[in-house]
């Protein structure tokens, strides 16, 4: 889907006088649930340094030491998703075997609804997890424009404790949603959407060519080519991206035969798509180079005739002029052959 970043934490354990825990990857002003270490899907490293947190006794875990990190949803309430929780890489070695770290998600009372740290007022989203080796946690659907705690625990005194991890979170629920792939024929427009984002700040496009606004949440694109975009958002505060690719076609297709004999099939020179360029100039000319057939626009199919004369069977060339008055588009050359 897109690049995840990791997050790693590190526990620096021989707590001579104060332990500290640095995170490499993490936005943090702490661990506790008053200040949490805020966890983006795709945050750049930072470094950071805090004291260790409080025990956690709710639900499946009970443990002296936790640490809690947050995330916000998506502001996409017809399609929140989810996402994964992994904590990779354990490396937590006791004193008479390797320990075990615990983790799981709960909903705490958001702003303005009550104390975030008041346990009695959590609720637990989906199972609890525990491993001396890796943990992975897939949530169901989310709420949207919600704030959440991703606990990690441990039972190992403070005393002696020695434990790293690397922590990620990905899914739909933590992304904004940009739409959608398209084909369409070269002077053709393409609608783009994005949705999920925080407002403000909005979206921003990436590259600007062929785009109406490069700061709507639905700008219409004119490619000439085909273009992958990328769209800018944020959701709780961490920036996201998404893709949307334009697949642009030829702008008109051609038969290369037809049979002007009368029969009342195939006899007339079918130029799809044509009709959407008013203003084009269509010529056809014979081996030799002289102009057989001319129209401004091509609401009449050629029958094969030059001044009303049936032309003898062979192969003609065309060129097309589609004269777009929305993207620039070069003439066009082919052939086409009348069989009789």
């Amino acid at each position: 889907m897109r690049d995840i970043r990791t997050y790693i934490i590190t526990h620096l354990s021989k707590c001579f006088g104060v332990c500290v825990l640095i995170l490499s990857g993490l936005m943090a002003q702490g661990q506790t649930c008053a200040s949490p270490a805020s966890l983006c899907a795709e945050d750049a490293p930072t470094t950071d340094e805090f004291p260790l947190s409080v025990p956690v006794s709710f639900g499946c875990m009970d443990v002296e030491n936790s640490y809690v990190y947050s995330f916000t949803t998506n502001n996409n309430a017809a399609n929140t998703g989810n996402v994964i929780l992994t904590v990779d890489s354990i490396n937590c070695p006791g004193q008479t075997d390797v320990d075990t770290l615990y983790a799981m998600l709960v909903l705490p009372p958001q702003s303005g609804l009550g104390d975030p740290c008041d346990q009695s007022q959590w609720t637990q989203i989906g199972n609890c997890a525990s491993d001396t080796l890796a943990i992975s946690i897939e949530t169901p659907d989310l709420d949207a424009n919600t704030t959440y705690f991703f606990i990690v625990g441990s039972d190992q005194p403070s005393n002696q404790m020695d434990c790293q991890w690397q922590v990620a979170v990905d899914g739909p629920a933590v992304d904004i949603n940009g739409c959608c792939d398209d084909q369409i024929s070269l002077g053709e427009a393409a609608q783009l959407s994005a949705i999920g984002g925080d407002t403000p700040p909005g979206y921003s496009w990436e590259p600007p060519s062929y785009l109406d606004n490069i700061s709507s949440d639905t700008p219409l694109a004119y490619p000439e080519e085909t273009i992958t975009y990328i769209v800018t958002g944020e959701v709780g505060g961490c920036e996201v991206t998404d893709f949307v690719t334009i697949f642009v076609g030829p702008p008109i297709t051609t038969y290369n035969t037809f049979t002007p004999n009368g029969d009342g099939v195939n006899d007339t020179w079918e130029i799809n798509g044509i009709s959407q360029f008013g203003n084009c100039q269509v010529n056809v000319y014979d081996r030799w180079g002289q102009l057989v057939f001319k129209s401004l626009g091509y609401a009449t199919p050629w029958d094969g005739t030059n001044r009303g004369k049936f032309l003898p069977m062979g192969t003609y060339y065309w060129v097309i002029e589609l004269n777009s008055l929305d993207v620039n588009i070069p003439p066009l050359t082919g052939y086409v052959a009348i069989i009789h």
